[in-house]
């Protein structure tokens, strides 16, 4: 069985490196859309994916893209980080979904498609914690 893509997370940036490389089973799409509470198809969609190949490559047990890979690592990075927040998942998936100001009202999980936009949110994540709530 293939390591839960929220733990896998967790590993040192060498060995997630590697795993986006060699690309992640397409099951780790349906297990963040799981975690997250959005059917697949919104999660494809917030993410730049065609659902429909993410689906056929679930279907014949293909392994993910390297690009597909790491847009998926990206929503357990920044899942990781708000679990500092939030106390429990409910919570950490309601954040995600809903416009922030600070974000130009756009949600969290809309940014995650690009490294800069998941670097703000990164950001976010990382000033809400310090307290600053702006």
């Amino acid at each position: 069985m293939s390591q839960a893509i929220f733990d896998l997370n967790e590993s040192t940036p060498a060995a997630m490196m590697r795993r986006i490389r060699s690309g992640l089973p397409a099951e780790s799409f349906v297990q963040a859309a799981e975690k997250l509470g959005v059917s697949q198809e919104m999660l494809a969609t917030k993410l730049g994916l065609v659902a429909r190949t993410l689906n056929r490559k679930r279907r014949a047990r293909e392994k993910l893209s390297p690009q597909e890979s790491e847009r998926i690592l990206r929503v357990a990075r920044v899942w990781n980080r708000a679990r500092t927040l939030f106390r429990n998942d409910d919570a950490i998936a309601e954040w995600l979904l809903r416009p922030s100001a600070s974000l130009d009202h756009a949600a969290p999980l809309d940014l995650l498609d690009t490294d800069i936009g998941t670097a703000e949110v990164e950001g976010l994540i990382t000033g809400l914690a310090y307290g600053n709530f702006q």
